[in-house]
């Protein structure tokens, strides 16, 4: 025991800053400690544990440390079981669901109805399935969608009896969650969300078990409390607050709203504020040095997330310094953004090959550009979070379509496609296609499916089905341009609406752009001279045999999004698409808390470098047949001038760009650096710039500059199909006559719904 004491007592001294130390000795009451990134807040939740046990004689039954992920609190047992070798007891330290699985297992006799199984994602989505076909409530209900906005519901506490006047006007969603609640009642199970509400109803029905609760606990600690839900807020109210007094020894929470970027999972930033006004004379402690960064890194963080108003203000520092170690690069393209990064991730990983680098992301679909460079340049990648571009499900669907046109008698593309989108084309079709194939193994899928049709096999949806699916490849022949052949099949098969009723909102809006980045790629494959859909297909195959063969390194650079990356550091890091409209992204437009949030994002990814960062921004990004402005994210022009001189790389060199590279990661002299184009000033884009104050919230239908409409008759109609000279094919959805003489029409494309003028379409 004494060891144990002198163990913790040299820590307390020696391992802890003084912020630390207090967060760690103060005993009783409400303590918020706002926690920057990197500033060790691990260690001061672990040591307070420790402390509470060997110092103080708490007992470990006595204490409840809750947190956000199973990683997270096998660590924090791991770091306090270091202080207590000589313990057998430990304190609970889990997540909330699983402590709150705790409590319900317990108390189940109490509970109005009994639960024998948790019901994971795929079981959620097979039992509203049911009740979706039950209620004949259509097959365009996504269920993935509905499954997201229930579990968005029971975050805030609002059950079917309780629905907000708001919702009345989605039936659907109310009926399907009525039903929902009901059936799982009938079999006896619960969700995710039901662990934490259904401790919450336990607490406030049930006095004698609070009050037990109440007199076995006496010290609550919640980690990354900024990512902490409506129902989690309550139930620590509900457990510790008796009539808005302490019914704890101590409560403590530790979160950072300047790394809250989960609002889409329910997290509520506003609960740090609710706790310091919920919880009376709550003590804060700010713990503000960092143990990971550079200062100037630091410096550049702080000043962003400084123009968010929902905070309480502190000042990253740290011992470490280092100078010109961040660099925002002006690229030409998306094409040069990924050689540029590629580039430099090569030279630095040859200046240290023990180094960690990370690329980070907005969104997935900025990898495809990045991962090409790397392969071309042999630097050896993973994927985190996530796939390879080229095997993610929807990329690998259409290229299934082309390799179809390129070699029918590709099997496992035909297998793969035939009833993706869903054409009633069954397990049995399948089955028998496979026979004839087997007894016939030398012919094409058209000549299978032509005998069939013609020996009547293959009669009514089935052959009608074929027929349309034979129809749909025969205009084309393995020597057509790629990008024309996955246009036409994206249009003629609807596989953009098949991805919005298969998954939520969010995730097909991904797997939305990563379509639109498919074709990007196409057409620029095609400015390269490789024009035809055999050597696209040759040149992908290539491509992935080198990503396979080169990510046998021990220590390649990762690849992730923004979002992924919380958590984590890098020796390196190069974030991408520093645009608007990507970082930040185009739906946080639309308000000001959108727009805080992705300034908290830009905060998190840039506090995971140590040592270097580097940020680019494109002036153009190419797609659908033309090149498009793209304006400097607002979050560059927030950053320090002095800190972050901007390499304009347009037009540099191969030579100029290793020259610059070798300097910066210590290979050649500094004065090598400057070799490499002329650092310019933040006003370097040819366009007129927008003040951040100018454009803190922008109107998605905010005309830039007006111009005259001439009076046009209107010669669509809704459903009809036309032509946009840069978007391509598309679909008439609505006509909006605005009575001025400007006639606008929305129309569905391969990348999205666009409102266009009239003027601008033809008919196909």
């Amino acid at each position: 025991m004494n060891s144990t004491l002198d163990t913790l007592t040299t820590f307390l001294r020696d391992g802890l800053n003084k912020q630390q130390r207090e967060a760690v000795e103060q005993e009783h009451g409400s303590l918020l400690i706002i926690a920057g990134a990197g500033s060790g807040k691990t260690r001061v939740i672990t040591a307070r544990i420790a402390h509470l046990i060997v110092n103080k004689g708490v007992q470990p039954s006595s204490i409840v440390a809750l947190t956000f992920t199973n990683k997270a609190a096998k660590e924090m047992l791991e770091r306090v079981a270091h202080f207590l070798p000589d313990h057998r007891d430990v304190p609970f330290i889990g997540t909330f669901h699983a402590y709150c699985l705790r409590l319900l297992k317990r108390y189940k006799h109490l509970l109005p109805t009994p639960f024998e199984s948790i019901l994971d994602d795929e079981d959620q989505q097979k039992l509203l399935s049911g009740i979706i076909q039950r209620y004949d409530l259509g097959k365009r209900t996504n269920v993935k969608q509905l499954s997201y906005q229930i579990s968005q519901l029971k975050n805030r506490a609002i059950s079917p009896t309780e629905v907000s006047e708001g919702l009345m006007h989605d039936q659907v969603l109310l009926q399907v969650y009525q039903a929902y609640e009901a059936e799982k009642r009938a079999s006896h199970c619960l969700d995710f969300d039901d662990l934490l509400l259904e401790t919450l109803t336990l607490l406030r029905k049930n006095e004698s078990v609070l009050a037990q609760w109440r007199q076995n606990i006496k010290h609550v600690l919640v980690d990354e409390y900024q990512d902490t839900n409506v129902v989690q807020h309550a139930l620590l109210k509900q457990m510790t607050l008796d009539k808005k007094r302490i019914a704890a020894d101590s409560v403590c929470v530790v979160g950072d709203e300047d790394q809250s970027i989960y609002s889409w999972r329910g997290a509520t930033v506003e609960n740090i504020a609710h706790f310091t006004k919920d919880f009376a004379n709550t003590r804060i402690i700010k713990i503000e040095q960092n143990y990971r960064s550079v200062q100037s890194i630091l410096t550049v963080a702080n000043t962003i997330v400084a123009n968010n108003t929902q905070r309480n203000p502190k000042e990253l520092w740290s011992e470490r310094t280092g100078n010109d170690r961040i660099r925002v690069m002006s690229c030409l393209s998306d094409r040069q953004e990924g050689d540029m990064i590629a580039h430099g991730m090569q030279v630095a990983r040859k200046a240290n090959k023990t180094q960690s680098c990370a690329i980070l992301y907005r969104a997935h679909f900025q990898s495809r550009s990045l991962e090409e460079a790397l392969i071309k340049r042999s630097v050896p990648y993973r994927i985190i979070g996530g796939v390879q571009f080229y095997e993610r499900k929807e990329i690998k669907d259409i290229l299934a379509y082309l390799k179809l046109i390129a070699n029918p008698h590709d099997r496992v593309a035909f297998f793969r496609v035939i009833n993706c989108p869903a054409r009633g084309l069954g397990e049995q079709f399948e089955q028998l296609f496979r026979d004839r194939w087997q007894d016939e193994p030398f012919l094409s899928f058209h000549e299978i499916a032509t005998h069939l049709i013609n020996q009547q096999v293959l009669t009514g949806v089935r052959r009608n089905s074929v027929e349309q699916f034979m129809a749909l490849l025969a205009p084309f022949k393995a020597t057509d341009k790629p990008s024309s052949a996955a246009e036409h099949i994206l249009l003629k098969t609807g596989y953009l609406a098949h991805l919005t009723n298969a998954y939520d909102k969010d995730e097909a809006a991904e797997r939305h752009e990563n379509i639109k980045e498919l074709l990007r790629a196409l057409q620029q494959f095609e400015l390269q001279e490789i024009t035809t859909i055999s050597a696209l297909l040759d040149e992908v195959s290539l491509m992935q045999e080198h990503a396979s063969r080169d990510n046998t390194d021990s220590n390649p650079v990762l690849l992730m999004t923004m979002h992924g990356a919380k958590g984590l550091e890098f020796d390196t890091v190069a974030i991408a698409g520093l645009e608007e409209g990507i970082l930040p992204s185009s739906r946080s437009l639309m308000s000001q808390e959108g727009i805080e949030e992705e300034r908290r994002l830009c905060y998190v990814a840039i506090t995971r470098a140590k040592n270097y960062l580097l940020l680019t921004h494109c002036r153009y990004r190419y797609a659908y047949g033309q090149t498009n402005d793209q304006l400097r994210s607002r979050f560059i022009d927030e950053m320090p001038a002095k800190l972050i001189p901007i390499q304009d790389c347009s037009y540099s060199s191969e030579y100029q760009a290793a020259t610059f590279f070798a300097g910066w990661f210590g290979l050649a002299t500094t004065k090598s650096i400057q070799t490499f184009g002329t650092p310019s000033k933040p006003t370097i884009l040819p366009k007129t710039r927008v003040k951040p104050a100018e454009r803190r919230i922008l109107k998605p239908t905010e005309p830039i500059g007006k111009k005259k409409v001439q009076k046009t008759a209107c010669l669509f109609k809704k459903y009809q199909t036309v032509k946009h000279s840069t978007f391509g094919i598309g679909v008439v959805q609505s006509i909006d006559d605005r009575g001025d003489g400007a006639i606008f029409v929305e129309v569905q494309f391969t990348q999205g719904m666009k409102k266009i003028a009239v003027s601008f379409l033809t008919a196909v």
